[in-house]
């Protein structure tokens, strides 16, 4: 179609993964809800964040099967409409429990079309113009989730609840999805997705490996979107309303990382995740230190910036190493413990506190540089020594 070509075509198409990664965009409204719920523990307060995680695994993996009854355009309408119920409604209510439902709306929403967001451009693109699109795809991710959360962190300076507002940037572009992007020829197989496909080989240890690593990876990066604010209420850090920013240039960072991957992992092949977990642990190391606003920015760029060559490396490494037949099921399971991580990491985080009799902000952080030292000389003798020739080959190839 001579559609195709227009810049309204791709605008529309790519649009819809600007929400795709905001479910964290309300972490600054943190220390503010633990004000407004001062009967609540703080790890179903930090949940508001996380909990989204949940429902978008689940749906994730429902995705294919949706998308074959209703067809693709009208899974990703329904994913958006729900984007829009649970990202702006709890915003009219004060009870923690409806909260966090809402939040699980949100997250069923993400997880529906989340997939869909790069086979669409594969249905309707090919060649160049497509490996294009899905890079612009994953920029627009970065991109969309330093919008809604510098918008959110400036809305609730009026007054917490405002900050879920952000959200409504799913409406105009529920609108331009819905009158520019038509439904797809059926017949080719929806891309990451756990629809029938290919008959599977079974999952092998490798890829269960790889998925407990991302379950791990999560679990304590998260903490930096739940515990920074906590942290700065605790050292009572003058000018705490830069949270907000902070936050925005910490998903910018990751971008940024996201567009130099390619170029990083020429360089460095198997010895990029030593790098990311050595530069994250530093990050954290900062964290536990910080006593301004300041260098709490300078750490999060930093911990964002290897945040971001982690995750693709993971994916890129399991793309070459599964059978051939193995790619849907293996991406799924990598994908459930990414967003399993990501949702049980306040309690992972509370229980250690509790375990060792430190509940503080910052002895979190310096947990979180502990594991992270400890993966960095996990994954630099892994690299030195150059364990399954497999990876190796697949890696050099």
């Amino acid at each position: 179609m001579n559609i195709k070509n227009k810049i309204w075509f791709k605008t529309a198409l790519l649009s819809i993964s600007l929400v795709l990664t905001s479910a964290s965009a309300i972490s600054a409204v943190i220390p503010m809800m633990l004000n407004q719920f001062p009967g609540v523990s703080s790890s179903l307060i930090e949940s508001v964040v996380t909990i989204p995680s949940f429902s978008m695994m689940l749906f994730v993996l429902l995705s294919g099967p949706i998308s074959s009854r209703l067809g693709k355009k009208n899974t990703v309408l329904l994913g958006l409409l729900l984007v829009v119920i649970g990202g702006i409604l709890p915003m009219l209510t004060t009870n923690i429990t409806w909260i966090l439902a809402l939040r699980l709306v949100l997250g069923a929403g993400l997880g529906m079309f989340n997939s869909l967001a790069v086979s669409l451009i594969s249905d309707f693109f090919e060649g160049d113009e497509r490996a294009q699109l899905v890079g612009f795809q994953s920029a627009v991710q970065g991109l969309g989730s330093s919008l809604a959360t510098f918008v959110a962190g400036q809305l609730a300076l009026i007054d917490w609840p405002f900050a879920f507002l952000c959200y409504a940037i799913t409406i105009p572009i529920a609108l331009l999805f819905f009158f520019i992007i038509p439904e797809p020829e059926r017949g080719e197989p929806t891309v990451c997705t756990t629809g029938t496909g290919n008959k599977s080989r079974g999952v092998s240890l490798p890829v269960l490996g790889l998925g407990a690593a991302l379950f791990l990876f999560m679990t304590f990066i998260m903490i930096v979107y739940t515990k920074t604010g906590i942290m700065i209420a605790e050292k009572s850090m003058p000018n705490a309303g830069f949270l907000g920013t902070a936050l925005t240039l910490f998903s910018l960072s990751t971008m940024i990382a996201g567009f130099l991957f390619g170029r990083i992992y020429k360089w460095f092949r198997n010895y990029a995740p030593f790098i990311s977990s050595l530069l994250t642990a530093t990050g954290f190391v900062l964290l536990w230190f910080a006593q301004n606003v300041t260098m709490v920015t300078v750490a999060m760029l930093i911990i964002g910036f290897s945040f971001a060559l982690f995750i693709p490396y993971i994916f890129t490494i399991l793309t070459k190493i599964v059978p051939k037949g193995s790619e849907t099921i293996s991406i799924s399971i990598a994908m459930v413990g990414s967003n399993l991580g990501a949702f049980a990491s306040p309690y992972v985080i509370k229980l250690v506190g509790v375990l060792s009799g430190n509940e503080t902000a910052s002895f979190a952080f310096l947990v979180s540089a502990i594991v992270f030292t400890i993966a960095a000389l996990l994954c630099l003798g892994i690299a030195i020594r150059g364990k399954g020739s497999k990876t190796q080959t697949a890696i050099h190839s």
